[in-house]
């Protein structure tokens, strides 16, 4: 990709690039008010196969629209390549996004960013703990209005710094350094918004880093700094107003045994008795026994960093095809039901991209509503979601998008032939304390056996996989049925009612 702005060149920064976005550029370009797009491709590529979207903010211009039949001209200084305008654009104090993609590629999706509006410097909005008590459990603290200082107790793991919600947060990092000695003991820029504090002004999760507790090798003063990484040449004094620096006061208690806990080891008790080798026993017993406790978390940990990235990946495969059903009634010159398969992906975007793990079942069959709504204006088959009366569908919490790709399938592979004749059937019952999710449809069926190179199956096998991992007290059970008069599939989530 290339551009041309209206602003002076020393007001443009581009082709910053990040380690936690892949395949992303950035270019800050505040001064502009006007932008012309160009993408160039080797004279041996076949255009046709690439479609590009273009988003103003949050608003859609062009989508998934085909390179085929555009004008195409020589690039001035290389023999080997063609370009194409993807035309001009106004982006005063507006941010233009440009997805690039190759069919066939659903994963991997190249983004361009062109940001006209003043970068705002972050705003620590306050500090969390991570606590682990006696019985394992974890959880976390938070004192909003203590910002000067933070005292981390031998039941503490970690420190959480939240920050304020931007329109890009991978463009900043995180560093603490002591203040003293200026040595840097950290630095991130791995925001996570699992679990984080809810902003209701927002209707969002705000971004956090979480440090290990133990990083703080003492008590005393860290400076806390956050900046934009941007490859930009300018003042100091200027660059300084982006960033935002915080001394805060860390006290550090160190690990010592209280006297409840010496009786509950025996430690107190082998003292009193003289026995020194069977207090040193206990001593070692638990010690082994909260080395399990810390490596089954980790290991817990893993698994979550694991399927957060799975739940990355299939967000780029799921509004792939969705686009392709908008460009697919575009093609028929169905405008208004492409109209109104906008308006259903629009809010079953905003849905798919939220960061949250688990949602309700009256969520879920929202999601769903949309989903299916969306490719009846493509198919025109008839589908059904029920519920078992027993089941309280608002309060009884489920994984996000656990059913979406197999529904995704059903009207794919299964009643995208059959028009009307088409059906699909979705239901959430109980039996017992288990949950049973189904999907079921009356296409040709499928061999169940045998691995199939779709995307979306692929990682929703891995991804309960993983789930198993985590909630190994309520395993999650994949069953797929199929012949030639439908397909059943039933994910039965044991002891989760």
């Amino acid at each position: 990709m290339d551009f041309y702005v209206d602003a002076p060149q020393k007001e443009v920064y581009y082709g910053n690039t990040f380690p936690n976005q892949p395949n992303t550029t950035f270019n800050y370009i505040p001064g502009s008010k006007k932008i012309a797009l160009v993408s160039y491709f080797l004279k041996t590529d076949t255009l046709s196969l690439y479609r590009f979207t273009v988003i103003v903010d949050d608003i859609p211009l062009k989508i998934n629209q085909s390179f085929e039949g555009m004008p195409v001209t020589k690039r001035m200084f290389d023999e080997k390549f063609n370009n194409v305008d993807l035309g001009i654009y106004n982006i005063a104090n507006k941010s233009l996004t440009v997805l690039l993609y190759k069919i066939g590629k659903p994963d991997k999706i190249y983004k361009s960013i062109y940001y006209a509006k003043p970068i705002r410097a972050a705003k620590i909005e306050y500090f969390t703990k991570n606590y682990m008590d006696d019985n394992g459990d974890r959880g976390w603290t938070a004192d909003p209005k203590n910002r000067a200082e933070i005292t981390l107790s031998k039941k503490n793991s970690a420190l959480n710094i939240i920050k304020n919600k931007a329109d890009f947060d991978f463009l900043y990092d995180i560093t603490i350094k002591e203040k003293e000695s200026k040595q840097i003991i950290f630095k991130s820029t791995a925001w996570n918004y699992e679990n984080s504090y809810y902003d209701e002004a927002k209707d969002d999760f705000l971004p956090f880093v979480s440090v290990d507790k133990k990083i703080f090798k003492k008590s005393g003063d860290y400076e806390i700094i956050i900046e934009p990484q941007l490859i930009w040449d300018i003042p100091q004094k200027l660059k300084d107003k982006y960033v935002t620096k915080h001394i805060l006061n860390i006290s550090v208690e160190e690990e010592s045994f209280t006297k409840k806990e010496l009786i509950s080891s025996g430690i107190l008790f082998s003292i009193i008795i003289g026995g020194i080798t069977g207090g040193l026993a206990v001593y070692i017993k638990n010690k082994q026994a909260r080395k399990k406790i810390a490596e089954q978390a980790e290991q817990k940990e893993i698994a979550k960093l694991q399927l957060d990235s799975v739940r990355s990946q299939l967000n780029p495969h799921f509004l792939f095809n969705a686009l392709a059903g908008i460009q697919t009634l575009m093609n028929k010159n169905e405008i208004d039901n492409a109209n109104r398969y906008l308006t259903k992906f629009a809010r079953l975007t905003r849905n798919v991209l939220d960061h949250k793990e688990l949602i309700s079942l009256t969520s879920e069959k929202t999601l769903l509503d949309d989903y299916l709504q969306m490719e009846q204006l493509r198919f025109g088959f008839q589908y059904q979601i029920t519920a078992s009366p027993d089941l309280d569908v608002e309060n009884i919490e489920i994984p996000a998008m656990l059913l979406q790709p197999f529904v995704e399938n059903a009207v794919k592979y299964g009643i995208s032939e059959k028009g009307n004749d088409g059906k699909i059937e979705i239901s959430f019952t109980k039996a017992g304390t288990d949950l049973v999710l189904s999907v079921k449809d009356n296409g040709d069926g499928f061999d169940t056996a045998k691995d199939y190179a779709g995307l979306g199956l692929a990682l929703t096998k891995n991804r309960i996989s993983l789930l198993n991992s985590i909630y190994k007290e309520t395993p999650f059970l994949l069953d797929m049925k199929a012949d030639t008069t439908g397909t059943l599939i039933q994910i039965t989530i044991n002891q989760w009612l």
